[in-house]
């Protein structure tokens, strides 16, 4: 159950500290005064959507801590000892929201994400506000509400995380054998035609490099021509450096008789020339391939763009427009030889149709099990708020056969319902959303939740403001199954409940009361528990609208019949 919240610059809540006892506790108040919020406080703790309009005006962040007990049996612990958290009977929660967008969640201290509180929580906390009203009129959340109280988690795994898996692999891998015959033979023209293209062209990455090397010599044949007839100039024409070096060594030569060292040094001169001679004769070769034929440029032209083109459809250099074509030559040879393939995963996903179509109908036998029990359980709580006569019931669609259900299969089965009710004797069954008014609405819920609370074992159930519609006779039933479903005490179940009758406050076994302070010219919310029977009766006058002693009297026998009706319960 929940033991304390503490909430920081939230709305018009400063800072604020609230205990909660087991049983049934009433926060009650002037409209406007904060009760509403301070649920949205806890929503937001527990891991609802973070909205940074909650944030106190003037303030750069707002954040909440809730403190949980529960029980030793508690499957949150499994969880809790799951993500790493431990297995403490104790559970604190905080979360801090800024101005800046930054969020902040911690569970047990340690650092958390915003999927792993929700998912703990969801064992904690069952919060019931307006909204959902219009959440259970919607037919999409009614199988949602019918399969919480279902036993089919057997059938359902294995349809959702087994075969439905399987039929997906098989369908994908037929869709890669393009199909049926059409769309196969398609495909085969497709990847014969690339196949064909690639394979004609013959490219090959050092292909490439060598037609690009050529075309930039092509694009600068000028100038590069221009060096090179001038450094063989330079080497081997008249007065080059091949023929002052032959002079210098002649020169050398004529003193050798006399200096021993001059024979050697032309025998070197004489070697460095016959170099330049061979550089010189290199360089009128490389002259003489420099020109290139209007033809050649054309043909390099048009191969360099050939291959852009491949490129451009089927990669982004040569080497993977060749692994392209290695892929497309065992895909068309994989279609060409398809046909017992295909006939082999057309076996498979036929037998693994049956199989969730097998699933589905244990899922739906269930469902129609759970949907007699559920509304025999939700007509009984609907006579015990007061709307005997009701009639409540749960539609299913028209089982499809095998064929039908194979034409779109889904890993939820194949049930599709509606609730019907009638609130008159002799009255048909309706949808729910035809025929409830907004009182019915509210007690039908409390119904409903009175029912999971009991399936699910959720400690903790809240209800902003159930009497919504209500008033007279049907409040007092509401309050009366309000203490009821509250009445496990021992075992730490509790209801918090925001309300405005006078019914359901005289029922509660703690009475918070919320008010609006004014300080400093700023407007604060406060929470005081009405400890005193005083201070309840006052309370519970206010609710009634009366004043003076009589109000009071008035209040005080409310009190007192509600205490009479809930230690009767207890006997």
């Amino acid at each position: 159950m929940l033991k304390s919240l503490t909430i920081h610059n939230i709305a018009l809540i400063d800072s604020l500290e609230i205990e909660f006892d087991s049983g049934l506790t009433v926060l009650s108040g002037e409209t406007g005064s904060g009760k509403s919020i301070i649920v949205d406080s806890l929503a937001f703790v527990l891991g609802d959507r973070a909205d940074k309009t909650l944030i106190k005006y003037g303030e750069d962040a707002a954040d909440a801590t809730a403190l949980f007990e529960v029980a030793e049996d508690s499957p949150v612990r499994t969880k809790l000892a799951e993500y790493g958290y431990g297995d403490d009977t104790e559970i604190l929660l905080y979360r801090k929201m800024s101005v800046a967008g930054k969020n902040e969640i911690r569970i047990q201290g340690k650092t958390a994400t915003l999927a792993i509180l929700k998912d703990i929580c969801a064992e904690l906390v069952d919060i019931f506000g307006q909204g959902q009203h219009l959440a259970l009129l919607n037919e999409k959340n009614q199988l949602a509400v019918l399969d919480s109280f279902c036993n089919h988690k057997q059938a359902s795994d294995r349809l959702r995380q087994q075969l439905h898996p399987q039929l997906v692999s098989i369908e994908r891998e037929l869709r890669s054998f393009g199909g049926d015959e059409q769309e196969r033979e398609r495909l085969l023209d497709i990847l014969n035609y690339q196949i064909r293209e690639i394979e004609d062209a013959a490219i090959t990455p050092q292909e490439e490099e060598e037609l690009l090397l050529t075309h930039k010599r092509m694009v600068n044949a000028e100038k590069i021509s221009t060096a090179l007839d001038g450094a063989a100039t330079l080497l081997d024409g008249d007065g080059g450096a091949s023929a002052q070096i032959s002079q210098a060594a002649a020169l050398l030569r004529g003193i050798s008789n006399i200096e021993d060292s001059a024979d050697g040094l032309s025998e070197r001169l004489n070697s460095v020339r016959l170099e330049a001679e061979d550089v010189a004769a290199q360089l009128q070769d490389m002259l003489s391939a420099m020109e290139f034929s209007p033809s050649e440029v054309d043909r390099i032209e048009e191969r360099l763009e050939k291959i852009r083109q491949l490129k451009r459809k089927y990669g982004g250099n040569v080497q993977q427009v060749l692994e392209f074509l290695a892929e497309a030559q065992q895909k068309y040879d994989n279609l060409l030889n398809a046909s017992e393939k295909i006939a082999q995963l057309n076996e498979q996903k036929a037998q693994v149709l049956a199989q969730m179509y097998d699933c589905a109908l244990q899922k739906s036998d269930e469902r129609q099990r759970t949907a007699r029990a559920l509304s025999a359980k939700i007509v009984r709580e609907l006579a015990e708020l007061g709307m005997k006569g009701t009639d409540f019931c749960v539609q299913f669609n028209e089982r499809p056969t095998l064929e039908q259900y194979s034409l779109a299969p889904s890993a939820d089965g194949f049930d599709k319902v509606e609730f019907l009710m009638t609130a008159n004797v002799g009255e048909p069954l309706k949808p729910l959303s035809k025929v409830i008014s907004g009182g019915e609405m509210s007690r039908f819920m409390l119904a409903v939740k009175n029912i999971t609370a009991l399936a699910e074992k959720i400690p903790t159930m809240i209800f902003d403001e159930i009497d919504a519609g209500i008033s007279g006779a049907m409040a007092q039933m509401v309050a009366n199954k309000l203490a009821n479903v509250s009445a496990n005490q021992a075992q730490g179940y509790q209801c918090i409940v925001i309300t405005h009758l006078p019914q359901i406050a005289a029922m509660a076994d703690t009475n918070l009361y919320i008010s609006k302070l004014q300080r400093d010219g700023r407007t604060y919310t406060a929470v005081d528990k009405l400890a005193s029977a005083d201070q309840r009766a006052a309370e519970v006058a206010r609710l009634m609208g009366g004043v003076g002693e009589h109000a009071l009297v008035s209040a005080q026998e409310l009190l007192d019949w509600s205490q009479q009706y809930k230690a009767k319960r207890q006997v």
